[in-house]
């Protein structure tokens, strides 16, 4: 019996071993989500990107929270004058947990827009993200 319940504990600890995480597919899909991200908004479609409860905390400013804050902001960038903002082509950072469920990365942007006296200021932001499975 005594033999039976070993044998019984080995094969049930040896079968919840947890998964391989393929760590580059997973860095391959952060940053095509990344890419398609910018041409969705140019499309009209900004907030499919981002969760629910996103925060959104930017230099000086207090805490934006949530995806309808974050769209209303969006909306009125659009219409400042002169107004443009890229980011970086990818990523410069992915890092991906062992388990693969949580991811964060870091990345830069470059905003542009024009003052009330008509000359053109610009700005960089740096940004982390967090990234969840769901």
């Amino acid at each position: 019996m005594k033999k039976t319940f070993t044998f019984f504990l080995i094969v049930l600890f040896g079968s919840c071993e947890l998964q391989k995480v393929d760590i580059k597919a997973e860095k391959e899909n952060i940053t095509k989500n990344w890419v398609d991200w910018e041409e969705k908004a140019k499309g009209g479609d900004p907030g499919y990107y981002w969760a629910d409860d996103l925060v959104i905390m930017g230099p000086g400013r207090p805490p934006l929270k949530g995806k309808e804050e974050f769209l209303k902001m969006f909306s009125g960038m659009q219409k400042i004058p002169g107004f443009s903002s890229t980011w970086d082509k990818e990523p410069s950072v992915i890092e991906i947990s062992k388990d693969g469920q949580m991811a964060y990365l870091f990345a830069k942007n470059k905003v542009t827009m024009t003052d009330s006296t008509g000359t053109v200021q610009s700005g960089f932001n740096q940004a982390l993200q967090v990234w969840k499975k769901d």
